[in-house]
């Protein structure tokens, strides 16, 4: 859902951008001309801009800063207008083998204009975003159902977070797989668990729908982990009536008019921003980078091959096998290795050193 609206919304500067400069796309196009390049420069330079504040000036001073978006929405309204923009010109444009080269260069042009979404936050490498072992088993110690320090007070609820905390650092799944799941979606006898895609499901009356993003897959589950998930199912959220209507796994217990609906994704950010307040730098995507770098210490001790690993990495975080993402998260520990390698050799040349001094 979001894709779709901030689809529409890059679609909506596009035509802002032609009443502004007074250029109607598809007339030019039906006419037989494309967008000049100065024209996709002055396209380039109205999608930085906030179209809020477009709307809302009528004089603005020159000393008055200009309020932009940052590089990875101003990249994705690009992406949308050039592929919009095709679409118009293969529709509108005097088609030919000629006007068809015509066509893609033009659309090139513009993605070629498009920002490097590096920005200050995304040069600390995500492969640098992980946590700490020691962290995550304090955490969830304070998590574990009555102990003390838990920062949750009700005992389903207690449970329920608990189990939510482990699934997500030992299945490296998505916020938007977590809240989709359903109970039928885990196999109890033969301890497995699958993510489903459900767009636009009918009997998620949520107002935000937490969206699959990656491919369906299935993948094995500790008989422990399972034994914890049918304990939820059986001894907590079956005394939810409403619970039964809808099929998801994880519910709101408190009491209220949304007792018994599948959680929202406020009601896990909250339960994130709560986890914040035991470990300061915990995320939900973090414990998705974490995962993934067990993974990594996990193949160079079992011996795979990069490819081999890169494989099976992808496999189960959802990607296609053509994405280049399962080598990006593997960078992290391809760095430790360079550095421990660099540090040994280093010991190796100055420890001879100090030998022939002696």
């Amino acid at each position: 859902m979001n894709t779709i609206q901030n689809a529409l919304h890059a679609i909506k500067c596009l035509y802002a951008w032609q009443a502004t400069y007074t250029i109607d796309v598809e007339q030019r196009f039906a006419g037989g001309k494309l967008l000049k390049a100065n024209e996709v420069h002055s396209l380039r330079d109205f999608l930085q801009d906030s179209l809020k504040q477009k709307a809302n000036q009528k004089v603005v001073s020159i000393k008055r800063k200009r309020k932009t978006v940052d590089k990875s929405t101003q990249y994705a309204r690009m992406t949308v207008a050039a592929e919009y923009l095709e679409f118009l010109a293969r529709r509108f444009y005097p088609l030919s083998e000629e006007a068809e080269k015509q066509i893609s260069a033009m659309v090139a042009q513009i993605k070629a204009n498009r920002p490097n979404q590096t920005s200050k936050t995304a040069s600390r490498e995500r492969d640098e975003k992980h946590l700490e072992d020691s962290a995550l088993d304090a955490l969830e110690e304070k998590l574990r159902p009555g102990v003390e320090e838990n920062p949750f007070t009700d005992h389903s609820v207690q449970f329920r977070n608990a189990l939510i905390f482990i699934i997500l650092r030992v299945t490296g799944i998505r916020r938007g797989e977590l809240l989709n799941l359903k109970v039928e979606d885990i196999n109890f006898s033969a301890n497995y668990l699958r993510i489903v895609r459900r767009p636009d499901s009918p009997n998620d009356q949520r107002r935000y729908q937490p969206v699959v993003k990656t491919r369906e897959r299935q993948f094995p589950l500790d008989p422990e982990l399972v034994n914890r998930i049918y304990e939820y199912v059986t001894q907590h959220r079956s005394k939810l009536s409403a619970a039964k209507q809808h099929g998801y796994l994880f519910v709101t217990h408190k009491e209220g008019s949304h007792q018994g609906a599948p959680i929202s994704n406020s009601t896990f950010s909250k339960f994130i921003e709560a986890l914040k307040g035991i470990v300061s730098t915990i995320h939900a995507h973090k414990l998705r980078h974490h995962w993934n770098y067990s993974f990594s210490n996990l193949s160079t001790a079992k011996g795979l091959s990069p490819e081999r690993e890169e494989k099976l990495r992808s496999y189960l975080m959802g990607w296609g096998q053509a994405s280049k993402t399962a080598a990006i998260y593997n960078r992290r520990h391809i760095k430790k290795e360079a550095a421990e390698s660099m540090l040994e050799l280093q010991h190796k040349i100055l420890g001879k050193k100090i030998e022939k001094n002696k």
